[in-house]
């Protein structure tokens, strides 16, 4: 009874010659609790693989234990457990039974026996999600669970239901049932597991140990500073890995990393900060030096490349063990963004500035590649050497200027908030502390603007931070975080998002965003809106044309509207229709069919919300919203908040009403954000 390991498709897993598979969750399993950003980032992994024409996209593996009974078999079935990799599985086959998916890759959602079908996956002893599997399964009749423990299963579903509307083709062709159809195909005949089979015997507890206790994987931006690293000389190599590595933490802050890092008292970097030298890299090398008191530049202080790839985040070759743990609050902010994503954004403007051409794409699986390609290439030890530290003190100077002017996730007690966090500084005892703010009234255009792209703009490129970093990095001041400044930045971004995204064009976001990186005002020759929000689209509307407005309406008209300063985005990914395709008899606040799909008679909510609203009357809906919106006090949308502020709907206030927003977002789209 040994260990057998194969490279399997879903479509090879589903039609095998013995008998069908099927797949249980043991109990001592987790539910399925991956997040919104989780599953939006593997589709559209697998989407950009499906562009390029990958011929395979490896997911991974997954550890089984086979449990068929005598019975089983008489059903021609064989029975799993999986001990391992089921969030993906669950994920991949929630997939398969989304609309348009399901007609592809709908033989890998069930299994056919005897006298029924059934999932192919179960949860043990889990009855409300059983339940829920079931109802997930076309043409079924049975009600959907609403219990705690199917909520991440239906936000993932809803996510991926939305996905035609949130995806954008690097082609620029749209995201229709066809492409659906054929990309459903890639998951189901390029995607592969490996699949581990475990005799039943084997001790699961040992398993689990070996399992638990394998280490974290050598990640590729670790690879990455080694070679870098392994270019620069032995009297700089220290306090470079000490920068790299207090970038490469995206938790919280990077002063607070780099005093952890190299055991600097935090007031040294706030000095730094208040003379406005915290940005400059060879201020903060000269800090680390000073830090050091050891000799530098002795052969037995060198590192062989072994060492530096081993080396964990609390040696950093400085000759001593640091002290990674802290005192004081544990982080209350994280990155929009991980680290590999964020090193690529770096490296576009660092490619820039030495005059050298852009990546082709921004792709965070091929970090590696993409660096051999445009920044490890060979050249002589003294190019290699200043190249390195040239590119580790850009990281640098970007990173803090990430931490003052780009949102984070911010841990507001019940809930997280995208946020620009203030910064300034704060004096005792004669020495100066770096203060970040929670207050979400400050920088609040910078930090709303900012989050309606991260809500509306592919989570795994985000085009639009490369032009916005290298700005501020070619426009910061010497003195730090003033009123001004930030405005500044705050009217770039706005004119970068209206004629970077408002543009009529097929040239991709990747070339586009590295135009304004050029010409960084420079004006669209023809703009998009007038024609696409006249269309009769209904739920094909690009999603980003909602999220564009209730910006737009926040900029242009918040003072007018109570409860408007507490606005502010969240995920949301179902088109509604105001009035509902399928009217009660009793509504008399209806709109033709030729006005339901109008921009006018739709907004954007959550899929629970729509599901919610449904059919119901104008009246009903309104005052759900209307309750909800005094509960919370702030409204959900801001264009249903216009909308639902009339006691009446028809043809006559959609007309007007969409009138209103093509005028309101044409008065956006014609203002000049140079504030300069």
């Amino acid at each position: 009874m040994g260990i057998e390991s194969s490279l399997c498709t879903l479509e090879q897993l589903t039609h095998r010659d013995d008998a069908a598979w099927c797949f249980n969750v043991p109990i001592y399993q987790r539910l399925y609790v991956w997040a919104d950003d989780q599953v939006r980032t593997l589709l559209t992994d697998i989407a950009n693989a499906f562009d390029r024409q990958d011929t395979s996209f490896f997911l991974g593996g997954t550890l089984l234990v086979e449990k068929t009974t005598h019975e089983d078999r008489g059903e021609g079935v064989r029975r799993f457990d999986l001990i391992d990799g089921q969030q993906r599985f669950t994920t991949l086959w929630m997939l398969s039974t989304v609309p348009v998916w399901h007609e592809v890759m709908g033989d890998f959602s069930r299994v056919l026996l005897k006298d029924r079908r059934i999932p192919r996956l179960h949860f043990s002893i889990r009855d409300e999600v059983n339940g829920f599997l079931a109802s997930m399964m076309p043409g079924t009749r049975v009600t959907p669970s609403e219990a705690v423990d199917t909520r991440s299963m239906r936000k993932a579903q809803q996510l991926m239901a939305s996905f035609a509307q949130t995806y954008k083709r690097a082609d620029g062709k749209p995201v229709d049932d066809e492409y659906l159809r054929g990309l459903a195909g890639y998951v189901y005949r390029n995607v592969s597991l490996v699949l581990t089979q475990v005799p039943e015997g084997m001790d699961l507890n040992k398993l689990f140990e070996v399992i638990n206790n394998r280490g974290v994987q050598l990640q590729h931006h670790e690879i990455l500073k080694a070679r870098l690293l392994h270019d620069i000389p032995v009297q700089d190599r220290s306090r470079c890995a000490a920068l790299w590595n207090a970038c490469a933490d995206m938790s919280g802050f990077v002063e607070r990393n780099l005093s952890l890092e190299a055991q600097l008292e935090a007031h040294r970097l706030g000095d730094l900060y208040n003379k406005g030298q915290l940005l400059h890299a060879g201020a903060v090398h000269s800090l680390l030096g000073h830090n050091a008191n050891t000799e530098q530049g002795d052969d037995s202080d060198r590192l062989s490349l072994e060492e530096i790839v081993n080396a964990s985040a609390g040696n950093s070759g400085m000759g001593k063990t640091v002290n990674t743990s802290d005192s004081s609050e544990a982080p209350w902010a994280r990155s929009i963004i991980g680290f590999p994503l964020f090193l690529l954004h770096v490296l576009r403007i660092w490619l820039k500035e030495q005059g050298q051409p852009d990546l082709p794409r921004v792709l965070d699986r091929q970090l590696l590649a993409l660096f051999e390609a445009h920044l490890l290439v060979p050249a002589e030890s003294v190019q290699r050497a200043e190249r390195a530290r040239g590119f580790i003190d850009l990281l640098w100077r970007i990173r803090v200027l990430w931490d003052e002017y780009v949102i984070k996730w911010v841990d507001q007690g019940n809930e997280e908030i995208h946020q620009v966090c203030h910064t300034s500084i704060s004096a005792t005892d004669n020495r100066r502390y770096i203060n970040r703010s929670r207050d979400t009234n400050l920088h609040q255009g910078l930090s709303l603007l900012q989050s309606m792209l991260y809500h509306s703009q592919e989570i795994t490129t985000h085009y639009w931070l490369t032009p916005f970093l290298y700005f501020i990095h070619k426009h910061a001041n010497t003195v730090r975080g003033s009123s001004g400044e930030v405005e500044r930045y705050f009217g770039f971004l706005c004119h970068l998002d209206n004629q970077l995204l408002g543009e009529v064009t097929d040239i991709s976001l990747v070339v586009r965003s590295r135009g304004f990186m050029d010409a960084p005002w420079r004006i669209a020759a023809a703009l998009q809106f007038e024609t696409a929000l006249v269309e009769d689209d209904g739920v094909r509307f690009a999603h980003y044309w909602f999220y564009k407005l209730d910006f737009v309406l926040w900029f242009e008209q918040q003072s007018k509207h109570e409860l408007w300063d507490n606005f502010r985005f969240t995920a949301k990914n179902s088109v509604e229709h105001i009035s509902p395709q399928t009217p009660q008899a009793t509504d008399t606040n209806t709109v033709s069919k030729t006005w339901l799909d109008r921009f006018g008679n739709l907004a954007l909510v959550s899929r629970s919300i729509n599901s919610e609203y449904g059919n119901l009357p104008f009246n009903e809906k309104r005052q759900r919203f209307i309750n909800k919106r005094e509960y919370e006090k702030r409204p959900d949308s801001l264009k249903m908040d216009l909308i639902y502020s009339h006691d009446r709907w028809g043809e006559a206030a959609a007309t007007a009403h969409q009138s209103a927003m093509l005028t309101t977002l044409r008065d956006h789209y014609l203002k000049v954000f140079d504030f300069n």
